[in-house]
């Protein structure tokens, strides 16, 4: 399996920290000669148990730990692979293993078998462990936090980055490193992956506040984004002119996608030399500020999720969902848009890992209904059972039939979840056989 620390009892998984990093002259030939080891490595493996398998299909796939031991045998016949740190091989390797046995047993339906990895490819990627290592000073880890923005990875022959601000790194364990390098963006990014200590978020769970309040919170798509049962309404973040200028960019791409491609094909039929659409630096600029504007929208959405998340946490000590499942969600064509935007998903992965530091409950329950359901006397609308879905959609506002009582769509769901998530649910979800309405 890939490298995965056991937990310490009194640790706990945060997640993954994100930060840029500028690297300059000897800096950026180290990270590409550990993005080339790894890619070497890679395709190393890939060729053969292509070859391995063509010959012999029944033999049978060997354990992780047969396939570390070709490591040395591989820095032994390759000299310049010993210049690269070490870790980030193996992790190569284990990441190699654990994608070969999910295609042969079949564990994932799309998991396809692995492929050659180019240098083209507009993400480059290396994975580094922070295992530590003697010194004559005692042990060390790999990564190690100099200042708040600076940081050194790897023993002897490592290097000193500069990043951006590592103020979230303090009193955490760092498990692993993960450096990337975005073509269309040009730009160097660093990833890590941190545990923390129990204790000290229990201390913090002490501190925060207990409110007493439960919410049940309805997630839908426009405007209102988020209603909460007790009538508190979150939109969304204003990213029109962003978008519309992403969406004029990404235009200008694909109209000149075609013409530059046969451009190429022209010169490549004419001249020894070959070429493809990415030498031209054009073309490059083009997909640079369409993903410059991609990454200022995608930002602006996270952060108003974490401030909207931490506000949600803060103020309740019960927060109930609904269970929603967006990948099935997204198979509606006409708001597979409108869904992706919404960031549901992301939602509710931000509000988990919060209660869980805040010491808050977080209640997930059935979706089934709750907009139609009578949140006063738990009775379904009969007027809703036969309707398209495009006419219920345009629905904001109805009466219930039985008990009179006005409702606002998305006020009344929200209602409904909450009561479903304290134990009202059967009360909610009965509808009387013998009822009609008035």
């Amino acid at each position: 399996m890939a490298f995965k620390t056991k937990l310490a009892e009194h640790e706990i998984q945060l997640g993954t920290r994100q930060y840029r990093i500028y690297p300059e002259g000897e800096q950026i030939a180290w990270i590409w000669q550990l993005f080339g080891a790894n890619r070497f490595v890679w395709n190393q493996f890939v060729a053969a148990f292509e070859a391995r398998y063509e010959a012999n299909p029944e033999l049978k796939f060997p354990k992780i730990g047969v396939l570390k031991s070709w490591l040395p045998l591989m820095r032994k016949e390759y000299e310049w692979l010993k210049r690269v740190n070490s870790t980030s091989l193996q992790f190569t390797v284990e990441r190699f293993s654990d994608d070969m046995w999910a295609f042969l047993t079949k564990k994932q339906v799309k998991q396809g078998k692995p492929r050659f990895k180019s240098r083209k490819y507009y993400c480059q990627t290396a994975t580094i462990k922070n295992v530590k290592y003697q010194t004559k000073t005692g042990a060390q880890a790999q990564i190690a936090v100099l200042s708040p923005h600076h940081l050194r990875i790897g023993k002897k022959n490592g290097i000193t980055l500069r990043t951006s601000s590592l103020h979230n790194l303090r009193n955490v364990r760092i498990q692993k490193a993960v450096i990337s390098y975005r073509q269309d963006l040009d730009r160097y990014y660093i990833s890590f992956s941190v545990v923390k200590d129990k204790r000290q978020l229990a201390q913090y769970q002490v501190k925060s506040k207990k409110t007493g309040k439960a919410v049940g919170i309805d997630v839908g798509l426009g405007k209102e984004w988020l209603v909460t049962s007790d009538g508190k309404r979150f939109g969304v973040p204003d990213t029109f002119k962003l978008e519309k200028a992403m969406l004029k960019r990404q235009s200008h791409c694909d109209r000149n996608r075609t013409a530059i491609e046969k451009r190429a094909a022209r010169f490549n039929h004419e001249h020894e030399e070959k070429i493809d659409k990415h030498d031209y630096a054009n073309w490059q600029k083009l997909r640079k500020t369409k993903s410059k504007y991609q990454l200022k929208i995608r930002n602006i959405r996270y952060d108003y999720l974490q401030k909207v998340t931490t506000e949600l946490v803060k103020g309740y000590d019960v927060i109930a969902i609904e269970d929603l499942k967006v990948k099935n969600l997204l198979g509606n064509h006409k708001l597979a848009h409108n869904i992706a935007n919404a960031s549901w998903g992301m939602f509710r992965r931000l509000l988990a890992y919060k209660c869980e530091w805040y010491g808050k409950k977080l209640i997930v329950v059935k979706p089934q209904y709750t907009s139609r359901i009578c949140s006063e006397c738990g009775k379904k609308n009969p007027r809703f059972a036969h309707m398209k879905t495009r006419d219920w959609i345009a629905i904001r506002e109805w009466y219930c039939p039985y008990c009179h009582a006005h409702h606002d769509r998305d006020v009344n769901a929200s209602k409904n979840i909450l009561a479903r998530a304290v134990g009202l649910g059967s009360k909610i979800s009965k509808i009387q056989a013998g009822a009609q309405p008035c």
